[in-house]
């Protein structure tokens, strides 16, 4: 399945359509799509939860702290 998010340069630094920066994780988590979430969830039953900190980074452009703490709380409803 292939994500397709529109990224917006500003200043140099790329910004996700969705705003995602200023919010909890609990906050990110619901406002990703179904798909989204489940790409994730799958990365983690495959034991790759590096990777799916980078897509969760990528799909939401939070930063790395944001994108751990989010994996973790989707880990935990696997």
């Amino acid at each position: 399945m292939i994500f397709l998010l529109t990224i917006f340069f500003q200043g140099g630094s790329p910004t996700i359509s969705k705003d995602f920066n200023n919010s909890s994780s609990r906050e990110i988590i619901q406002q990703l799509s179904g798909g989204e979430k489940e790409q994730i969830k799958l990365l983690l039953r495959q034991g790759k939860k590096i990777e799916a900190i980078k897509i969760c980074r990528s799909l939401t452009g939070c930063g790395l702290k944001n994108a751990k703490e989010m994996v973790e709380k989707l880990e935990r409803e696997i």
